[in-house]
């Protein structure tokens, strides 16, 4: 007995006691947490906060154009900014991708400088309207030397002859009273002297549109000075014979006659022009040009 227990197949017997403590260690190991066990797939990244900035800056960016609203347009910018950085921050410390993160910082940038820009736009374009409708409350309106040269160059149509006005009129200026104020005095007792002097227009129209219209609504008449000034019908608020507001309304081929008269500085019917628009239009080419004399 004693010899069998010296021999090889005793010392493997005895083997796998020597190597327990070794195995134990290995099933003890454990992972470094932040690290997958092997074999496992990566843990997905977190992309909540990117994906906020993300959205708010799109909204930002849509509305960043539009009047009033563009005021919550940069509120949402700034917040978006503010996401945006901290997304970016996060992005960075843990090695993430950036892509997401950098869009919405530049889109939330974007949105900013838009509503800021528009805001100035639509402030001077209400300030510029303001003082137009300032200028033109008294139906005086100032010319510039280029509105002057352009209205100098275009031809003026002789009195009683007819052109279109618009897609929807043809008109006819049939006579130009330059000096109408004992006329004008003379219809009606509580017509008052003008602090000028009254100009008397006869007109004659044509209703070629489609559907209906009314001539002192939709075409205007203006005079322009000889002292750089157009002057329109609401300078005079004198009783006429032919007033406009007694025309009806016009179908198509309907016709119509009536008068308008100028309260006008006696030194501006100088070489004056006559010209008829129609009164939406905010193109210089619609008008037609007369000549008074």
């Amino acid at each position: 007995m004693g010899p069998e227990s010296n021999s090889p197949r005793s010392a493997a017997q005895g083997q796998p006691a020597y190597n327990q403590p070794e195995q134990g260690r290995q099933a003890n190991y454990q992972q470094p947490p932040g690290y997958p066990m092997p074999g496992q797939p990566p843990p997905q990244q977190k992309k909540g906060l990117a994906i906020v900035a993300l959205v708010v800056s799109i909204v930002a960016l849509v509305l960043c154009l539009i009047p009033v609203i563009n005021n919550v347009a940069i509120v949402l910018g700034l917040v978006g900014l503010g996401l945006a950085i901290a997304a970016l921050v996060i992005a960075s410390k843990r090695k993430q991708k950036k892509g997401m993160p950098i869009a919405a910082l530049i889109m939330s940038v974007l949105a900013i400088i838009g509503a800021i820009v528009s805001q100035l736009i639509y402030v001077s374009v209400l300030n510029s309207v303001s003082d137009a409708i300032e200028e033109g409350s008294d139906g005086v309106v100032p010319l510039t030397e280029e509105q002057q040269s352009e209205a100098a160059e275009i031809p003026a149509l002789g009195l009683g002859e007819s052109a279109p006005v618009g897609d929807e009129y043809t008109v006819t200026v049939n006579a130009v009273n330059l000096d109408a104020t004992e006329d004008i005095l003379a219809v009606s007792e509580v017509n008052e002297a003008p602090q000028g002097q009254y100009v008397l227009v006869d007109l004659s129209v044509e209703y070629t549109g489609a559907e209906e219209g009314d001539p002192w609504i939709d075409l205007g008449v203006n005079l322009v000075g000889s002292d750089a000034r157009q002057y329109d019908p609401s300078t005079c608020s004198a009783i006429l014979e032919k007033p406009a507001l007694e025309v009806p309304t016009l179908e198509n081929g309907g016709q119509g006659d009536y008068q308008v008269c100028m309260d006008v500085p006696a030194e501006a019917v100088q070489d004056a022009q006559l010209f008829v628009e129609p009164t939406l239009s905010f193109n210089d080419s619609d008008r037609v040009y007369w000549s008074v004399n």
